[in-house]
């Protein structure tokens, strides 16, 4: 997405930098924004300069792609260009400003800032996010670099005899397994809790963005950052966590599901897992694997948890009776999904709900689709992996 796009799509929703969620009584910052972004709207942009620079008067608050957005209106209204560019050479001074050299090529063919190409400033306003750009790539690439050589060292050798378990280090290590032609990835988080003596539960995380992703995630250090394993570290769980992707993934392809299993036979090969204490779920495309899971194949598993997911398999309809007598699902959906609507999971689970004693449905009021990611999120995770896990304790 354009850099210049994001801007106006933040804005449109009243949202500013960072996505800034709506408040009941919203500040007078984010009453401007809005205000600016209904005039950039209807293309009133002497208006909307000055509803940005009586926002921007806070300069606390004043995000980059607020000040962008700014700038554009002020490009546009023929007796505030100065101030444009003011506003744009704002940008380059925010700290770890999140541009990439694309963006930076994206902005040059800007439609929207047109008059100010031809000023000296402008060329300055490029090299200076340019420069931007290439510290943060360089800082990408070193982390990646980090991130790969860390988990490789973490990965403990194949076992030679069955039942023993070596120390291991805490925090993240990458294996693969085969899998027709390819090697599918995959990562273990270990607790700081976790000893080889000592058996420990087993949270098998299966992500979400399966239909939109052409390649496994493996080089992203960012996959740490995902709740699931600081509750994991909370619940002292060891957490396998695969990688899918659109051509090999737990949406269309049981081949995937099956590597699932293979992965955690290797993970029980490695570490003191406690077989009674295996738990499977994830969030969006991996929630609704989770129902596949806990309607077609439940054995093995004491528990299922899915989150902002459609209980609609694309491999077959879900035998929904299983959730009769075998291990228990635990789902939740925000009420403002517009992904996965809830009244349309809501109206799958009553009409199942009777063959399926099982399936403990819960609801939020907002949060979206992605509301694991937002402020209370992980305490949403961890309340209900405490209570799936409190309710199946062996």
């Amino acid at each position: 997405m354009k850099f210049g796009h994001r801007v106006l799509m933040l804005l449109s929703v009243g949202a500013g930098l960072g996505g800034r969620a709506a408040q009941a009584q919203p500040s007078t910052y984010d009453q401007q924004l809005q205000q600016a972004s209904t005039k950039l709207g209807q293309h009133d942009y002497c208006g909307a300069v000055k509803d940005f620079q009586a926002a921007f008067a806070d300069s606390t608050k004043a995000g980059p792609f607020d000040v962008f957005a700014g700038a554009i209106a002020a490009a546009n209204c023929p007796d505030q260009r100065t101030q444009a560019l003011r506003w744009l050479l704002r940008i380059p001074r925010f700290h770890n400003l999140p541009v990439t050299t694309q963006d930076v090529r994206n902005i040059a063919q800007e439609a929207g800032l047109r008059s100010l190409q031809s000023t000296p400033q402008w060329a300055y306003f490029l090299e200076r996010m340019q420069a931007q750009a290439t510290r943060r790539e360089a800082a990408a690439r070193q982390a990646t670099e980090q991130w790969l050589s860390t988990t490789q060292k973490n990965a403990l050798p194949t076992p030679t005899r069955r039942k023993q378990y070596g120390a291991a280090t805490p925090g993240f290590a990458r294996y693969t397994v085969p899998a027709d032609t390819v090697r599918v990835p995959y990562l273990v988080y270990v607790p700081r809790s976790y000893s080889p003596t000592q058996a420990a539960p087993l949270l098998v995380y299966l992500h979400g963005g399966i239909v939109s992703t052409t390649q496994f995630q493996t080089s992203n250090p960012e996959v740490a950052q995902e709740p699931v394993f600081q509750v994991a570290e909370q619940q002292r769980a060891i957490v396998l966590y695969p990688f899918g992707r659109k051509s090999f993934g737990w949406v269309e392809h049981e081949a995937a599901l099956a590597t699932v299993r293979r992965m955690i036979a290797e993970v029980q090969a490695r570490y003191r897992v406690d077989a009674r204490r295996v738990y499977l779920g994830g969030m969006s495309n991996g929630g609704t694997a989770a129902f596949w899971y806990a309607c077609q194949q439940p054995q093995d598993f004491a528990g299922f948890y899915a989150l902002s997911a459609m209980p609609v398999s694309k491999l077959g309809p879900l035998r929904f009776q299983t959730l009769a007598s075998g291990a228990p699902l635990y789902s939740v959906n925000a009420e403002d999904d517009d992904v996965f609507p809830y009244k349309e999971v809501a109206a799958i689970y009553e009409q199942h709900r009777a063959q399926a004693p099982k399936w403990h449905f819960a609801s939020r009021p907002a949060g979206g689709h992605g509301f694991l990611y937002g402020p209370d999120g992980t305490q949403a995770l961890e309340e209900l992996l405490k209570k799936m896990m409190s309710a199946t304790a062996p």
